[in-house]
């Protein structure tokens, strides 16, 4: 009695695995993949438990709109059934939202910045002045012109941007250091009065600091320029040696500033006499950038 049971219960588990494998060979996904190895629907039934694997991971899928709302213990992987030596294994790989993520983290790599990630990700050709460059002021017009043409076509040579509006301002050379940064180059964007501040701070604490990192990055955006408590110390021992490196080893160097080089030349003149020392820094900065105006009005 006990193995009639048991061929019955075979029998059962038998009918249930065919009844599964037609039902998983009318779904797209597999009937695409059996098709692009052209494969016949027999092979499944070694292979059953891969195919429900992957039926059950795809249906998990197929109305996901955020990693947030992700079931998954992997989240942002997918399970992918690949074929290789008569074998079909089952794989995992980054779902599109995944990809996504794992792109974004790839590319923030590329920066070192005290910034925020949002301001990181901007997409040049996504912000609306790129967008309607045809309608733009004709100063406005050649400042795009010439990021554009810098995106295009890097030189040892940066570009400083001022202009009354500094959110516009970083803005647009953020779109800029990004478009260099998914080309490869590892980029720096840095504020350049906070800079001041945590570096101040990391010698007093004997932390370690980024200012070797900085001087010697393959392209670097100071932002915000004239606008750090200037002191002897920071326009001589910082800024000064900033450039100066930068400049002799030809490394490409950006500004943001309020301020044209007249009034950023009083800026770093702090008392009489210095009149020699904020002249050096802005002769090294017309040295090592082409001006553009930003004109908003």
């Amino acid at each position: 009695m006990i193995k009639v049971d048991k061929n019955i219960d075979n029998m059962n588990i038998s009918k249930m695995k065919q009844d599964s494998i037609m039902r998983l060979a009318r779904n797209k996904n597999i009937k695409a993949f059996l098709r692009s190895y052209q494969l016949n629907t027999s092979i499944m039934d070694d292979y059953w438990v891969e195919f429900l694997d992957y039926e059950e991971d795809t249906q998990m899928c197929e109305h996901c709109t955020s990693l947030k709302t992700c079931p998954k213990a992997s989240i942002g992987m997918k399970k992918v059934l690949s074929y290789y030596d008569g074998q079909i294994v089952l794989e995992m790989e980054s779902c599109p939202l995944g990809k996504k993520l794992q792109d974004k983290g790839e590319l923030l790599e590329k920066f070192t910045s005290n910034m925020n990630e949002e301001l990181l990700l901007t997409n040049l050709f996504d912000l609306e002045i790129v967008k309607n460059i045809d309608h733009l002021p004709p100063n406005n017009i050649r400042s795009l012109t010439m990021i554009l043409k810098y995106v295009d076509n890097p030189t040892h040579k940066g570009l400083f941007l001022h202009g009354d509006d500094p959110i516009s301002n970083i803005t647009l050379m953020a779109g800029m250091m990004n478009q260099l940064a998914q080309k490869g180059y590892h980029v720096g964007m840095i504020h350049f009065p906070t800079f001041l501040i945590d570096l101040k701070s990391s010698f007093s604490t004997n932390e370690s600091n980024d200012l070797d990192e900085i001087m010697k990055i393959d392209y670097l955006l100071l932002d915000s320029l004239g606008e750090e408590n200037v002191t002897s110390w920071s326009r001589d021992e910082i800024l000064l040696t900033i450039l100066s490196y930068r400049l002799i080893n030809h490394l490409p160097t950006f500004f943001t500033s309020i301020y044209g080089y007249n009034d950023l030349k009083k800026v770093y003149t702090l008392r009489k006499g210095d009149e020699i020392k904020a002249k050096a820094i802005i002769s090294k900065i017309q040295a090592m950038s082409d001006e553009i105006i930003q004109d908003l009005t």
